[in-house]
This record gives C-alpha cells, structure tokens and sequence, in this order.
C-alpha cells in the first residue's frame, strides 16, 4: 500500500496525518479543478475542512521528462505528459497518485531523472476517515473587506439572513466604483464595476472575496453561441505561451489527413496509441496531432485526406519534443 511523504506543516498550521479511506481526486479548490487522482491508503497532511471538503498537502516524486517550467499562479512545475504522469512515493516508487497534464507544483529537489514535487489542494472529505477533520465554521461576512489589488470596499448593503431561499442565503454586498473583477484571486482583470454594484458573496479565499452578480449585454456582444462555453484558443497562442493552455477544452476545425500509431518518436502520445494527423486548427495551415480512442481509429479511416471536421478536444502538449505540433485529445466530434 502506497504512502504519501508528507511536508513538514508550515509554521502555525494546524494538521493531522490521515490514511484515504477511498480513492479521492485532488482539486485546486473544493470542487474545482481536478490535478491528481490518489490511491486509496495514500497518507496525506490533512491541514482544515470547509463544508464537504477537506484541505490537504501531498509530496511525492514524479518523472522529470514528464514535467516543464512554468510560472502560472505562482508555481514553477507543470505536467507536460500528454496522458498524465504517476506521482510515486520515491524516486521509481510505489504510486500512490496520477497527476493530470497541467497540473501545477512546487519543486522541492531533483534526483537523477525524478523531481520531488509538492502541492495543496482538496479533496472530498468523505474519503477520510470519519471525525478525523476538525470543521472551520464559516466566516460571517465582514463589515468591510478590502481587495489588496484594487484597494475597494466591497459593503454589505443587506444583511445574510435576509437572501432568499433561491439564492441559497448567500450574503449580499454592494461593490462599489472601480472594483476590479478577476477570474481567479489576485489574476488578470477582466471587467471593472462602473458604478454601486450588488452581488452575493460566493466564497472566501484569503483576502479575496467570489461573488455573483447579474447583469445585461448587447446582444451583439456575445460570442458565438456553440463556442460560449469553450475558450477561444489558437495555434498561435500555444506557441507564444506553451504552459497556459494545458487542459484546456477547444473547439476546433481541422483537416484530416492520416490516422497513425504513437512511436518513440513522438513521446507526448502513450506508446501504440492510435491519433489522427491533421492540419489546422483551421485557418491556420500548421498541423495537430490529435490522439483518439481505439473503437475511433475505424471512423476515421473511412474518411478521405483532407475532409474537414469539427472537434472538441483537450490540449495535451503544446508541442513534441521534435516538431511542433499541438497534441489534443478528442472528446467529441458531431
């Protein structure tokens, strides 16, 4: 049974060391971003609870060919294998996890070929033993709390108990001119409130604050309504920033030209496993490597080179260790 060496706690950190008693995948945040799957019987650093969630700290070392740099949320590693990469208890260890590709890390040392890596997240507290986490009661909505960016106050302008039931008693909050709003805690802005604003408070994270708030658009305004809910993400994009994307869902068109077996050659794509060369995504006129699934191949060899088809897909590698080309994994095509 696979165990999981723990970080020593940072300093004022409250922590209980705890065995998973079922598998459990790893998240950036409680109910986020999923980064690694754990075995059941890892032992974990179990740091606080937060409703069904419990924050826990992981260390274990994972192959450094499988591994790029990065500076993405404050972190210096990234999975850049295109299926993943084991996280072992020692350097050629028994596993005791499989991170995804784009998982975020710490480095800690390197050894030979293997890098120790550390990272927090959360998992569902259900996979810890039962009364092993002492839970956090929530913390009652400030009277002021200021966001470190933007130097705003966000003012209650109601108090919780008065949130209807269809808005789940979330408290409401006034932001006020020039709040700056940011997709993740201290990211990029991408909108500023123009005027006294009301919005729910959602979640608490530090010195950030996540609300809800609602407004209108121009119709005009609006992305293309099958794209609405995918990032628009070009080649180019992949080259200028080749960390940024990993794990991003696209939808692409492309052009198909082959269906190929995975080699040594091209390491991004697991050994034998059958993926479509294609050109795109369209317009650009570069090529994709576009891994499929076994029971797939046979469709796609019915097609003619060059007939053009829409996918929706995951960014697995920016580029291959020779050529590049983007590698992505097709979820669905129509």
């Amino acid at each position: 049974m696979a165990l999981l060496a723990l970080a020593a706690p940072a300093q004022g950190t409250a922590q209980t060391t705890q065995r998973l008693s079922a598998e459990a995948t790893f998240h950036k945040d409680p109910g986020g971003v999923r980064l690694v799957t754990l075995n059941r019987g890892a032992q974990v650093a179990v740091l606080r609870a937060r409703g069904n969630w419990s924050e826990i700290r992981i260390e274990g070392w994972i192959w450094s060919r499988s591994l790029g740099g990065t500076t993405r949320d404050g972190f210096n590693l990234v999975v850049t294998a295109a299926g993943g990469e084991n996280v072992r208890l020692q350097p050629d260890g028994a596993i005791f996890g499989r991170a995804v590709v784009g998982a975020l890390f710490d480095r800690m040392q390197t050894q030979g070929g293997w890098t120790r890596v550390r990272r927090t997240g959360w998992v569902a507290s259900s996979a810890l033993p039962q009364a092993t986490v002492a839970q956090a009661p929530p913390p009652a909505p400030p009277a002021a709390a200021r966001s470190p960016a933007t130097d705003s106050v966000l003012r209650p302008i109601a108090p919780a108990g008065a949130s209807s039931a269809a808005d789940g008693a979330l408290p409401a909050i006034g932001l006020v001119k020039g709040t700056s709003l940011s997709i993740v805690p201290a990211g990029e802005a991408v909108a500023e409130i123009l005027g006294l604003t009301d919005a729910r408070v959602v979640a608490r994270q530090g010195d950030w604050v996540r609300v809800r708030l609602e407004g209108w658009v121009r119709a005009a305004d609006l992305a293309d309504p099958g794209a609405a809910d995918v990032p628009r993400i070009t080649a180019e994009d992949l080259r200028r920033e080749p960390d940024r994307y990993l794990g991003e869902t696209v939808d692409w068109r492309l052009q198909f030209l082959a269906v190929l077996v995975a080699d040594e050659l091209r390491p991004e794509l697991p050994p034998g496993q059958p993926y479509l060369l294609t050109r795109g995504p369209l317009p650009e006129a570069g090529f994709v490597y576009v891994i499929i699934a076994r029971e797939q191949a046979e469709r796609f060899r019915r097609m003619a080179p060059l007939d053009e088809f829409e996918a929706r897909a995951v960014i697995r590698a920016a580029r291959t260790r020779y050529l590049a080309n983007p590698v992505i994994e097709l979820r669905a095509i129509p």
